[in-house]
């Protein structure tokens, strides 16, 4: 009888500690479970690919523009150079009577056998442009808008204005040159022509003249018996 009943508690045992080890390799199994899923969220993936689209393409696309703008100027052709009458002034114009044109040269003369005088010339100025603080507040904009403009003027009926820049740089000491075209001025004959260059200032309503000088040059409208360029 003793035997039996310790029989019957051994089997107990057994089916308790049976169930205990079912229930640790349950809880055992479970936890991994729930790691790899963790370590699967695509979080990783999504930073590479952001990473990636923050490469800006436009850097070499700026690159490319700049470099398309140098060396763009197709060379000097004056003397075949179509002629169109300048824009005017905006008048009435204000004299501001300053010395601000050093210097202007006869450039790229074309002389003309036996006459003494040229069919064809260029301007060479020195002039000051500075014109960094000129108009008055009331303009909106104290910056001044440099130009030059050259007139053929010969007196009553014979004036003209022949050759206008666009806006010039500043500088305090710079040297332009004016190209002049040659269909501006045939229609003047034989002889000396007083040339005229103008430094001036655009404004909206009339435009200032800082300083004008005159040069006079012998012109002979002649071009065919022309020798070789000089200065």
């Amino acid at each position: 009888m003793q035997f039996r009943n310790a029989a019957i508690v051994a089997v107990a045992l057994l089916v308790v500690l049976s169930g205990c080890s079912a229930f640790g390799g349950s809880q055992t199994n479970a936890s991994p479970n729930e790691t790899d899923d963790e370590e699967t969220e695509p979080l990783s993936d999504g930073e590479t690919n952001e990473t990636t689209d923050d490469t800006d393409p436009t850097d070499e696309t700026e690159t490319s523009a700049g470099d398309e703008d140098e060396g763009t100027d197709g060379g000097d052709d004056t003397a075949n150079a179509a002629w169109y009458p300048p824009e005017e002034p905006n008048r009435p114009l204000e004299h501001k009577h300053q010395d601000r044109i050093e210097s202007v040269r006869f450039v790229d003369k074309t002389p003309v056998n036996g006459t003494g005088g040229y069919s064809n010339f260029n301007l060479e100025v020195v002039a000051n442009t500075s014109m960094e603080r000129v108009d008055p507040a009331s303009h909106g904009d104290v910056v001044g808008e440099p130009y030059f403009f050259v007139k053929i003027n010969e007196g009553p009926g014979n004036r003209k204005i022949i050759e206008r820049t666009g806006e010039v740089r500043m500088t305090d000491n710079g040297t332009f040159q004016i190209d002049v075209r040659p269909a501006g001025i045939e229609e003047f004959g034989s002889g000396p022509l007083t040339v005229e260059v103008f430094l001036m200032d655009e404004d909206k309503d009339w435009d200032d003249i800082y300083d004008a000088v005159g040069k006079e040059i012998r012109y002979e409208p002649n071009a065919g018996s022309a020798n070789a360029t000089a200065q």
